[in-house]
């Protein structure tokens, strides 16, 4: 008679064999048949370059990106990856926000320097998720496409901004328009951020 231990997420297992050929699939049976689930089954993430994740961006377009930081750096000068969604770590967010997450799309986690993303992503590999990026290095690291959030501009800034062609200096002034990635040209951030703006004043024009 043969006994093992198995440890599992909350448990330690003691299976019992009177047979010493009992595979391992009869192993695993008995584990099932107790509704335990060993630590082996989880799905494990992969660990990605930033060059790796602009990669995966042009290849895979419905990629889900989530930063993981607080929103005060998700909003900060240094910005965020485009079309990234702010589940903060720290505070609880993503905890709590999780089950909203397809659990078998792509999904890209990020933060600030690797440290918080690496914590995220083995949450979501114990919560089943099949397949987790963390991106090494975090934004620090980042040389991509990233953003700000954008802010009001008021009527006066979209006007003039509008009148602007793309790549040109951005206007210095704060009433007019916000320099988004802070690389002096207007472009594809300040952009959005005129146009979601623009789509706020005629909301605001249109309601009674």
């Amino acid at each position: 008679m043969t006994s093992v231990d198995i440890n599992t997420n909350s448990h330690t297992v003691t299976v019992i064999f009177d047979d010493t050929q009992t595979t391992m699939a009869q192993m695993q049976e008995e584990l099932t048949d107790g509704d335990y689930t060993p630590e082996s089954s989880h799905y494990v993430h992969t660990n990605i370059t930033p060059e790796e994740a602009k990669n995966m961006m042009a290849t895979h377009p419905e990629l889900l990106i989530l930063d993981v930081r607080e929103a005060g750096e998700f909003c900060d000068a240094v910005g965020h990856i485009l079309h990234a969604s702010n589940y903060p770590w720290d505070s609880g967010v993503l905890e709590e926000m999780y089950e909203v997450l397809p659990l078998d799309d792509n999904i890209l986690i990020a933060d600030a320097d690797g440290t918080l993303s690496h914590l995220a992503a083995n949450f979501l590999d114990e919560k089943g998720f099949t397949s987790v990026y963390d991106m090494e290095g975090g934004m620090g690291v980042w040389n991509g496409i990233s953003v700000a959030c954008c802010h009001s501009f008021g009527l006066e800034g979209i006007i003039v901004a509008l009148q602007l062609s793309v790549n040109l200096p951005a206007i210095a002034s704060d009433m007019l328009v916000r320099d988004v990635n802070g690389d002096g040209k207007i472009g594809v951030a300040e952009a959005a951020c005129i146009l979601e703006a623009a789509s706020g004043t005629n909301e605001q024009r249109s309601s009674p």
